[in-house]
């Protein structure tokens, strides 16, 4: 009797609502992609909107729950969690609605709601694992629905090569991690992350070392940290630009949070000298990623050296995250600034893209003329994310760069600081060839639906976020709560 008592404590079927409800839809539309035809080709994406939609209304109660355990301490159920999800979920809608537009009419328009919904799954699951072995299995669950849908085009030769690099880097960070793990559970006897917080207390600091290096590995790929963000450049130019939105943002974003929950939990107090190394690679992400974009011609591999640059931004705020009370709130601001901006960025090109079968400097030549709408929509993006006032990316670096002087980090904030001029040059250069240049193509037809919806959503979170950026800070503030 005893033990059905806590078989049923641990079977907390309402701690992972939102995850059955997503997991659950794209079951069902497996058979409905593989029939639909017409103008059928439309509801797997309207019935993915719908479930993303619920899943947001199944999570948004958590923010303001009581924190506590489910499935016997292997899955929190906190504010953070619940912050984090939120952000995955809103970073799909936007991509879904993007994809629609893309795909509207083609052989792939049924079949990307389901890799996508997949992949949010492990999202979701990333961000509120508290089990070495589910840690796993949702980061596979975030990279392997990605692989698919960077090649939803089949039959396109840089999708192709793409999806393979893409694959064979993901295969390898992801091996190197699970080994690291494989090493917290041997220095503490279990694979509960509070459990192994108290049990590294005592152990080895050279095998606490060696661990947290083969992890950071794997949460490194996905979060496109310098030295394994070589895949990112050319999976986001091989893939077509809504998929690369999705790949820069949802992957990104859980692992941040798994990264946060790892740290803050498995190793507390400094453990291993993780602030160092942090602050040291987050110096190194946003040095390279920002030089580098300054040479590139297409628009697609700006973005992901951008992307790159955006991640070392973040991480400085994660060295400081056990010291500084301000440095979570400043992580959660940023990350919703960072998928505003950035899917708004990459839905303009998807939209420049299918006009001109280009990705160049040159495709955007004369947007402001042809499609201004698109125009003004990149350019609050591209200002955003060089952290011009009054938007969202500003507030955003500001209070990154805050957490990082309160953590007596302030050479790296220094460092980011130079980095963020450095950025400006190229994103005007893109702003200039849309205004100041003669466009060399006809006029562009009007944006479909999805897309407008997207970046009307983005664009308007951007100016609103900007102008009173109290209005997430509060939120941001609230998910800063893990259960520790």
């Amino acid at each position: 009797m005893t033990g059905g008592s806590a078989m049923g404590g641990c079977m907390d079927l309402g701690a992972v609502a939102p995850e059955m409800v997503l997991a659950g839809t794209a079951l069902a539309l497996v058979p409905v992609a593989g029939w639909a035809r017409g103008r059928w080709r439309r509801l797997p994406a309207a019935l993915a909107l719908l479930a993303l939609l619920a899943a947001m209304g199944l999570t948004l109660p958590m923010l303001t729950a009581t924190p506590r355990d489910a499935f016997c301490g292997t899955y929190a159920v906190d504010p953070f969690r619940a912050f984090y999800q939120l952000v995955i979920e809103a970073g799909a809608v936007v991509s879904l609605l993007s994809l629609a537009s893309h795909f509207r009419a083609s052989e792939q328009e049924p079949h990307h709601p389901v890799a996508l919904l997949m992949a949010t799954v492990g999202g979701l699951g990333l961000a509120a694992a508290t089990d070495l072995g589910l840690i796993v299995l949702f980061l596979q669950m975030v990279s392997l629905p990605a692989y698919l849908l960077v090649l939803l085009v089949r039959s396109d030769g840089p999708a192709q090569e793409a999806t393979l690099k893409y694959f064979l880097y993901g295969a390898a960070a992801l091996a190197v991690m699970a080994y690291g793990l494989t090493f917290l559970f041997g220095l503490t006897g279990s694979l509960n992350l509070r459990t192994i917080g108290a049990g590294l207390a005592g152990a080895d600091r050279a095998w606490v070392a060696l661990a947290f290096g083969l992890v950071v590995v794997g949460y490194g790929f996905e979060m496109t940290l310098v030295p394994f963000h070589v895949w990112a450049p050319d999976v986001f130019q091989g893939g077509t630009a809504p998929v690369s939105g999705f790949v820069s943002v949802v992957p990104k974003v859980a692992a941040f949070a798994g990264l946060l929950r790892l740290l803050l939990e498995a190793m507390p107090n400094g453990l291993a000298a993780w602030p160092t190394v942090l602050a040291l690679m987050a110096a190194a992400t946003m040095t390279f990623g920002n030089l580098v974009a300054l040479r590139q011609a297409s628009l697609k591999r700006l973005l992901a050296y951008s992307s790159i640059a955006q991640a070392g931004y973040m991480l400085m705020a994660v060295a400081v995250a056990d010291r500084v009370p301000q440095a979570l709130p400043a992580i959660g601001y940023y990350v919703v600034a960072y998928l505003l901006m950035n899917l708004a960025a990459f839905t303009v090109i998807a939209q420049v893209q299918r006009m001109s079968a280009s990705d160049g400097l040159a495709a955007v030549r004369g947007l402001g003329r042809r499609a201004p709408w698109s125009a003004a929509a990149l350019t609050l993006a591209l200002l955003s994310l060089a952290g011009v006032p009054p938007l969202a990316g500003f507030a955003g670096k500001v209070f990154l760069l805050l957490a990082a002087i309160d953590g007596d980090l302030a050479w790296l904030a220094v460092l980011a600081a130079a980095n963020m001029a450095v950025a400006l040059a190229y994103y005007v250069a893109v702003i200039a060839e849309m205004y100041f240049r003669e466009p060399e193509r006809p006029e562009a037809g009007a944006p479909g639906a999805g897309y407008a919806w997207a970046l009307g959503l983005c664009s308007a979170g951007t100016l609103a976020f900007g102008i009173a950026p109290s209005l997430l800070r509060g939120v941001a503030q609230l998910g800063a709560t893990l259960l520790r």
